[in-house]
Protein backbone atom coordinates (compact mmCIF):
# COMPACT_ATOMS: atom_id res chain seq x y z
CA UNK A 1 0.00 0.00 0.00
CA UNK A 2 1.11 3.64 -0.50
CA UNK A 3 2.14 6.53 2.01
CA UNK A 4 -0.16 9.18 1.72
CA UNK A 5 2.25 12.01 1.67
CA UNK A 6 1.27 15.74 2.34
CA UNK A 7 4.08 18.18 1.34
CA UNK A 8 3.11 21.85 2.15
CA UNK A 9 5.74 24.05 0.59
CA UNK A 10 5.80 27.08 -1.32
CA UNK A 11 5.75 26.24 -4.94
CA UNK A 12 7.57 28.47 -6.67
CA UNK A 13 10.23 27.65 -4.69
CA UNK A 14 12.62 26.19 -8.05
CA UNK A 15 14.17 23.23 -5.67
CA UNK A 16 11.20 22.68 -4.20
CA UNK A 17 9.22 22.09 -6.98
CA UNK A 18 11.63 19.65 -8.35
CA UNK A 19 11.76 17.78 -5.29
CA UNK A 20 7.86 17.52 -5.58
CA UNK A 21 7.78 16.54 -8.86
CA UNK A 22 10.14 13.78 -8.00
CA UNK A 23 8.49 12.31 -5.14
CA UNK A 24 4.99 12.67 -6.95
CA UNK A 25 6.69 10.02 -9.62
CA UNK A 26 7.13 7.50 -7.00
CA UNK A 27 4.95 4.29 -7.34
CA UNK A 28 4.84 3.82 -3.31
CA UNK A 29 3.99 7.76 -2.41
CA UNK A 30 0.67 8.90 -3.21
CA UNK A 31 1.34 13.04 -2.76
CA UNK A 32 -0.68 15.83 -2.16
CA UNK A 33 0.94 19.53 -2.92
CA UNK A 34 -0.13 21.70 -0.46
CA UNK A 35 0.92 25.61 -0.61
CA UNK A 36 0.56 27.72 2.17
CA UNK A 37 0.45 30.60 0.28
CA UNK A 38 -2.39 29.60 -2.08
CA UNK A 39 -4.23 26.91 -0.29
CA UNK A 40 -6.05 27.77 2.68
CA UNK A 41 -8.22 25.94 5.08
CA UNK A 42 -11.89 25.01 5.25
CA UNK A 43 -11.29 24.84 9.30
CA UNK A 44 -14.43 22.33 10.12
CA UNK A 45 -14.28 20.07 7.25
CA UNK A 46 -10.06 19.99 5.66
CA UNK A 47 -9.33 18.08 2.75
CA UNK A 48 -9.68 14.56 3.04
CA UNK A 49 -5.91 13.99 2.11
CA UNK A 50 -4.53 16.13 4.62
CA UNK A 51 -7.09 13.88 7.21
CA UNK A 52 -5.96 10.66 5.85
CA UNK A 53 -2.34 11.53 5.60
CA UNK A 54 0.55 8.96 7.37
CA UNK A 55 3.35 11.60 6.70
CA UNK A 56 3.54 15.63 7.05
CA UNK A 57 6.09 17.15 5.78
CA UNK A 58 6.07 21.61 6.03
CA UNK A 59 8.81 24.00 4.64
CA UNK A 60 7.28 26.90 7.02
CA UNK A 61 6.47 29.94 5.02
CA UNK A 62 3.92 31.65 7.31
CA UNK A 63 1.35 30.93 9.32
CA UNK A 64 -0.82 28.63 7.45
CA UNK A 65 2.00 26.29 7.56
CA UNK A 66 2.23 26.59 11.66
CA UNK A 67 -1.42 25.52 11.55
CA UNK A 68 -1.05 22.33 9.32
CA UNK A 69 1.75 21.09 11.88
CA UNK A 70 -0.94 22.48 14.61
CA UNK A 71 -3.30 20.40 13.40
CA UNK A 72 -1.30 17.37 13.06
CA UNK A 73 -0.20 17.07 16.65
CA UNK A 74 -3.82 17.42 17.62
CA UNK A 75 -4.50 14.17 15.23
CA UNK A 76 -1.49 12.59 16.22
CA UNK A 77 -0.40 12.47 12.32
CA UNK A 78 2.96 12.29 12.43
CA UNK A 79 5.44 14.93 10.32
CA UNK A 80 9.46 15.09 10.05
CA UNK A 81 9.81 18.08 12.12
CA UNK A 82 7.07 18.41 15.08
CA UNK A 83 5.11 21.88 15.27
CA UNK A 84 6.74 22.17 18.88
CA UNK A 85 10.76 22.18 17.11
CA UNK A 86 9.47 24.43 14.35
CA UNK A 87 8.10 26.89 16.63
CA UNK A 88 11.31 27.27 18.95
CA UNK A 89 13.29 27.45 15.56
CA UNK A 90 10.93 30.23 14.42
CA UNK A 91 11.51 32.46 17.39
CA UNK A 92 14.81 33.61 17.63
CA UNK A 93 15.35 34.29 20.84
CA UNK A 94 13.60 30.69 21.98
CA UNK A 95 16.33 28.87 19.46
CA UNK A 96 18.93 31.15 21.06
CA UNK A 97 18.42 29.44 24.80
CA UNK A 98 18.37 26.45 23.46
CA UNK A 99 21.45 26.74 21.70
CA UNK A 100 23.16 28.21 24.89
CA UNK A 101 22.43 25.12 26.84
CA UNK A 102 23.38 22.74 24.11
CA UNK A 103 26.86 24.64 24.05
CA UNK A 104 27.02 24.57 27.46
CA UNK A 105 26.37 21.00 28.05
CA UNK A 106 28.65 19.95 25.09
CA UNK A 107 31.08 22.42 25.41
CA UNK A 108 34.37 19.94 25.15
CA UNK A 109 32.92 18.63 21.59
CA UNK A 110 31.84 22.01 20.98
CA UNK A 111 35.27 24.00 22.10
CA UNK A 112 35.79 25.84 19.24
CA UNK A 113 32.45 27.14 18.54
CA UNK A 114 30.43 30.49 19.83
CA UNK A 115 27.67 31.92 20.08
CA UNK A 116 27.32 35.69 20.17
CA UNK A 117 26.51 37.93 22.80
CA UNK A 118 22.99 38.54 22.22
CA UNK A 119 19.47 40.60 23.81
CA UNK A 120 15.95 40.94 23.51
CA UNK A 121 14.82 44.69 23.18
CA UNK A 122 12.28 46.52 22.58
CA UNK A 123 12.67 50.12 20.01
CA UNK A 124 9.35 51.81 21.45
CA UNK A 125 11.27 54.24 23.77
CA UNK A 126 14.09 55.75 21.73
CA UNK A 127 16.05 57.52 24.51
CA UNK A 128 16.03 54.42 25.91
CA UNK A 129 17.01 52.04 23.31
CA UNK A 130 20.04 54.35 22.87
CA UNK A 131 20.90 54.63 26.00
CA UNK A 132 21.29 50.85 26.61
CA UNK A 133 23.04 50.64 22.95
CA UNK A 134 25.67 53.20 23.17
CA UNK A 135 27.85 51.03 24.86
CA UNK A 136 27.28 47.64 23.05
CA UNK A 137 27.61 49.33 19.58
CA UNK A 138 28.11 47.44 17.03
CA UNK A 139 24.85 45.77 17.21
CA UNK A 140 22.75 43.56 14.53
CA UNK A 141 19.05 43.88 15.37
CA UNK A 142 17.21 40.93 13.54
CA UNK A 143 13.77 40.20 13.66
CA UNK A 144 12.08 38.29 16.26
CA UNK A 145 10.35 35.52 14.03
CA UNK A 146 12.47 34.48 11.03
CA UNK A 147 9.88 31.95 8.68
CA UNK A 148 8.14 34.89 7.09
CA UNK A 149 10.55 37.13 4.63
CA UNK A 150 8.39 39.77 4.32
CA UNK A 151 8.34 40.46 8.28
CA UNK A 152 12.22 39.63 8.53
CA UNK A 153 15.02 41.61 8.60
CA UNK A 154 18.68 42.08 9.50
CA UNK A 155 20.34 45.75 9.93
CA UNK A 156 23.68 46.75 11.31
CA UNK A 157 23.69 49.70 13.83
CA UNK A 158 27.02 51.19 13.69
CA UNK A 159 26.29 54.56 15.32
CA UNK A 160 23.62 55.85 17.28
CA UNK A 161 22.07 57.97 14.24
CA UNK A 162 22.07 54.73 12.15
CA UNK A 163 18.94 53.69 15.17
CA UNK A 164 16.84 56.38 13.80
CA UNK A 165 17.36 55.35 10.47
CA UNK A 166 16.21 51.77 11.37
CA UNK A 167 13.29 53.33 13.43
CA UNK A 168 12.16 54.48 9.85
CA UNK A 169 12.61 51.90 8.27
CA UNK A 170 10.97 49.66 10.36
CA UNK A 171 8.19 51.60 11.93
CA UNK A 172 5.71 48.91 12.15
CA UNK A 173 8.11 46.64 14.59
CA UNK A 174 8.81 49.50 17.06
CA UNK A 175 5.67 47.95 19.73
CA UNK A 176 7.56 44.43 19.25
CA UNK A 177 10.33 43.07 20.89
CA UNK A 178 13.75 42.40 18.51
CA UNK A 179 16.41 39.63 19.36
CA UNK A 180 19.78 41.66 18.75
CA UNK A 181 23.46 40.21 18.39
CA UNK A 182 26.61 41.93 19.26
CA UNK A 183 28.52 42.49 15.70
CA UNK A 184 31.39 40.05 15.22
CA UNK A 185 33.88 41.58 13.08
CA UNK A 186 34.86 38.33 10.80
CA UNK A 187 36.35 37.63 7.51
CA UNK A 188 33.66 38.69 5.97
CA UNK A 189 32.65 35.15 4.50
CA UNK A 190 29.47 33.56 5.50
CA UNK A 191 29.56 29.78 5.43
CA UNK A 192 26.25 28.34 5.10
CA UNK A 193 25.93 24.58 6.44
CA UNK A 194 23.53 22.61 5.45
CA UNK A 195 22.42 19.31 7.03
CA UNK A 196 20.47 16.07 5.12
CA UNK A 197 19.79 12.88 7.77
CA UNK A 198 23.66 11.98 8.16
CA UNK A 199 25.48 14.06 5.35
CA UNK A 200 26.40 17.76 5.80
CA UNK A 201 27.43 20.11 3.22
CA UNK A 202 28.90 23.80 2.96
CA UNK A 203 28.62 26.56 0.49
CA UNK A 204 30.23 30.09 1.57
CA UNK A 205 29.21 33.57 0.21
CA UNK A 206 29.90 37.15 0.69
CA UNK A 207 28.18 37.90 4.52
CA UNK A 208 25.58 40.77 3.28
CA UNK A 209 26.80 42.72 6.08
CA UNK A 210 29.99 43.26 4.55
CA UNK A 211 28.42 43.76 1.03
CA UNK A 212 26.11 46.60 2.44
CA UNK A 213 29.25 48.02 4.63
CA UNK A 214 31.28 48.20 1.11
CA UNK A 215 28.39 49.78 -1.05
CA UNK A 216 25.35 50.93 0.61
CA UNK A 217 23.22 49.43 -1.71
CA UNK A 218 19.33 50.41 -1.50
CA UNK A 219 18.34 46.61 -0.85
CA UNK A 220 20.50 43.34 -1.11
CA UNK A 221 18.80 40.23 -2.92
CA UNK A 222 20.68 37.61 -0.83
CA UNK A 223 19.92 34.52 -3.30
CA UNK A 224 21.63 36.53 -5.94
CA UNK A 225 25.04 36.54 -3.91
CA UNK A 226 27.61 34.09 -5.45
CA UNK A 227 28.07 31.14 -3.60
CA UNK A 228 30.91 28.31 -4.21
CA UNK A 229 31.45 25.80 -2.19
CA UNK A 230 33.54 25.05 1.27
CA UNK A 231 35.14 21.91 2.85
CA UNK A 232 33.41 20.68 6.08
CA UNK A 233 35.72 20.03 8.78
CA UNK A 234 35.14 17.07 11.23
CA UNK A 235 35.02 19.40 13.80
CA UNK A 236 31.55 21.10 11.97
CA UNK A 237 30.35 17.66 11.25
CA UNK A 238 30.08 17.39 14.91
CA UNK A 239 28.63 20.62 15.76
CA UNK A 240 25.93 19.59 13.16
CA UNK A 241 25.65 15.60 14.74
CA UNK A 242 24.60 17.66 17.76
CA UNK A 243 22.22 19.88 16.94
CA UNK A 244 20.55 17.38 15.02
CA UNK A 245 20.14 14.86 17.92
CA UNK A 246 19.22 17.96 20.58
CA UNK A 247 16.84 19.96 18.50
CA UNK A 248 15.24 16.84 16.66
CA UNK A 249 15.78 17.96 13.17
CA UNK A 250 16.07 15.89 10.21
CA UNK A 251 17.00 18.60 7.42
CA UNK A 252 17.90 22.18 8.49
CA UNK A 253 20.73 24.44 7.91
CA UNK A 254 22.29 27.15 10.14
CA UNK A 255 25.11 30.00 9.57
CA UNK A 256 28.71 30.50 10.66
CA UNK A 257 31.19 33.26 10.53
CA UNK A 258 35.00 33.09 11.43
CA UNK A 259 36.16 35.94 13.38
CA UNK A 260 39.47 37.75 12.31
CA UNK A 261 42.62 36.09 14.29
CA UNK A 262 40.97 33.31 16.07
CA UNK A 263 40.36 29.95 14.86
CA UNK A 264 37.06 29.43 15.86
CA UNK A 265 33.44 30.08 14.55
CA UNK A 266 30.58 31.85 15.48
CA UNK A 267 27.02 29.91 14.79
CA UNK A 268 24.85 32.97 13.75
CA UNK A 269 21.61 32.14 12.57
CA UNK A 270 19.52 28.44 12.19
CA UNK A 271 17.18 27.51 9.90
CA UNK A 272 14.63 24.02 9.99
CA UNK A 273 14.25 23.68 6.29
CA UNK A 274 16.60 26.14 4.65
CA UNK A 275 16.45 27.31 0.65
CA UNK A 276 19.58 24.94 0.21
CA UNK A 277 20.49 26.62 -2.85
CA UNK A 278 24.30 26.24 -4.25
CA UNK A 279 24.59 22.78 -3.29
CA UNK A 280 25.70 19.99 -6.01
CA UNK A 281 22.76 18.06 -6.86
CA UNK A 282 20.57 18.65 -3.96
CA UNK A 283 17.39 18.01 -5.65
CA UNK A 284 18.14 14.12 -5.72
CA UNK A 285 19.74 14.52 -2.65
CA UNK A 286 16.52 15.85 -0.92
CA UNK A 287 14.29 13.53 -3.14
CA UNK A 288 16.66 10.16 -2.09
CA UNK A 289 16.21 11.23 1.77
CA UNK A 290 12.69 12.25 2.18
CA UNK A 291 11.36 9.04 -0.35
CA UNK A 292 13.44 6.41 1.85
CA UNK A 293 12.04 8.60 5.20
CA UNK A 294 8.63 8.47 4.28
CA UNK A 295 9.36 4.99 3.09
CA UNK A 296 10.42 4.30 6.82
CA UNK A 297 7.82 5.99 8.51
Amino acid sequence: MSKKVVFSARQNHEIIKAITNQLSNEKDIDLFIHDPTENFFYLSNMPKQIQEADLIIVKVRNDCSIDLLHYAKINNIPTLHDVDIVLMCKNKIALDYVLRKIFKENSNPLKNFSLPKSWSQNLKYNKKFENWAKVKLPIVIKSHYQHDKWNRFTFLVRTIEEINTFRKLYENFLTYDVYIQKFIESDGIERKVYVVGDRVFGIQRENPIYLFMRENPNSIKVDKIERTEFIITDEIKTLAKILSRELNLKIFGFDLIKPLEQDRYYLVDLNDFPGFRGINNIINILSDYLKDFILKS
